[in-house]
């Protein structure tokens, strides 16, 4: 058995790797606007240098994320969006992983401000002194420092967001919430022009924290959704961006 297991482990992480190159294929297509046909099965295990198995494996994890259908006769294709599973983490990552989509950065922020503001207001009722105590030490330790680079900001959102769901007790929210963390956060990075809504933040996380200290539910909403406002104002000025480029290129074109 223990000769076996570093050949299975190398098979694993060839699968993951295979699965993952392929949904970004997939991701990459549909941010065109276009819907991907996949090669067939003997010519694409060629161009992947990969085995049938492997191959298989990896689309069967694709159409279980809705991903891919795979046909008889008819191949395997890409799926439009609308038929994806959106809020499987490993399709979050994969979008995250390709770059500046301020679409996407909008669409995390809107299931933030669904989730949010009612954990928010879970923690102000329930929350431990241990566990508001945690919160604070949070705030401080970014109030302490004088500079914060863009990373250090979104780290630190990402903390106190978790501290706060961990106050809620509960455990769905803090299960949704933990599924866009990363996906989150490489969106938030690859977007430019971030920081100053991340720093206007900054009062508004202070003011969850005394709600949680008053026991406020109301008010610890109303901040939580300050706090991701900020982000989708993020969002939404990068979307503008975005699309004011995409005009002086057809332009351009012309």
């Amino acid at each position: 058995m223990t000769g076996r297991e570093p050949i299975l482990g190398r098979s694993e992480r060839l699968h993951s790797r295979i699965t993952r190159a392929l949904a970004l294929e997939v991701v990459r297509s549909s941010r065109a606007g276009k819907i991907l046909q996949f090669p067939k099965e003997s010519d694409l295990c060629g161009q992947l240098s990969v085995s049938r198995s492997i191959l298989r494996e990896s689309m069967k994890v694709l159409s279980d994320k809705g991903l891919v259908e795979m046909k008889p006769r008819a191949g395997t294709r890409a799926r439009a969006a609308e038929h994806w599973n959106r809020m499987d983490p490993d399709l979050l990552v994969w979008q995250a992983e390709l770059g500046a989509d301020a679409s996407f950065l909008q669409q995390l922020c809107e299931v933030r401000l669904a989730i949010e503001p009612t954990a928010a207001g879970f923690a102000a009722v329930r929350a431990s002194g241990a566990e508001i105590a945690a919160v604070r030490r949070i705030l401080e330790a970014h109030q302490a420092r004088s500079r914060h680079g863009l990373r250090k900001r979104i780290e630190f959102d990402l903390d106190f967001q978790s501290a706060v769901m961990t106050a809620s007790h509960s455990p769905m929210l803090q299960h949704l919430a933990a599924s866009i963390r990363q996906p989150f956060r490489l969106a938030l990075e690859s977007i430019p022009g971030t920081t100053a809504e991340l720093q206007l933040s900054l009062e508004a996380h202070a003011r969850i924290l005394r709600s949680l200290e008053r026991g406020d539910a109301i008010a610890a909403r109303r901040a939580a959704e300050e706090v991701v406002g900020f982000a989708m104002m993020a969002a939404e000025s990068a979307l503008g961006a975005e699309q004011r480029r995409g005009r002086r290129r057809k332009e351009r074109s012309r």
